[in-house]
């Protein structure tokens, strides 16, 4: 009887513990969010309620620790949930994943050596789109999809 009861509370207690998994779940933006970086370096996206800290990106992209005054930056997010960011004159796209408290680097996409003129995301099923003038590439968190135009 003691094994039986014993046997039961474990069960119980592995069940409570299992991970619980929503799925399909899709976390894609519709449109790229142009972010104006405040004073304190913090871009935030209200219609997300989603902000983080630039300055550490814009002193990796420009080498520049007051790059980002009077910036702003181009966001979206694709179906998978990775956020791809980049701005006029960045020469990279930069691809994160959230992390605990946090965005951290998954892949670096260099562009254009010069830089970025205009650059726009548009939402695409399978890729997110950049263009940049004529230039147009399609990205995935893997970096540029099927090559550049």
């Amino acid at each position: 009887m003691r094994i039986f009861v014993a046997s039961i509370i474990t069960l119980f207690i592995l069940t409570a513990c299992s991970s619980l998994k929503l799925s399909p779940a899709e976390f894609a933006w519709p449109i790229e969010s142009v972010i104006k970086i405040n004073d304190d370096g913090l871009a935030k996206e209200e219609r997300y309620s989603f902000s983080f800290n630039a300055k550490a990106l814009f002193m990796e992209e420009m080498q520049d620790s007051l790059a980002y005054v009077g910036k702003d930056l181009r966001i979206i997010r694709n179906n998978e949930g990775y956020y791809f960011i980049t701005s006029k004159g960045f020469k990279n796209v930069y691809i994160f994943e959230s992390s605990e408290s946090s965005l951290s680097l998954k892949e670096r996409i260099t562009i254009n050596e010069t830089g970025l003129n205009n650059p726009f995301f548009n939402q695409r099923n399978q890729f997110i789109e950049l263009i940049d003038g004529e230039y147009k590439a399609y990205l995935t968190k893997e970096g540029l999809q099927g090559g550049a135009k």
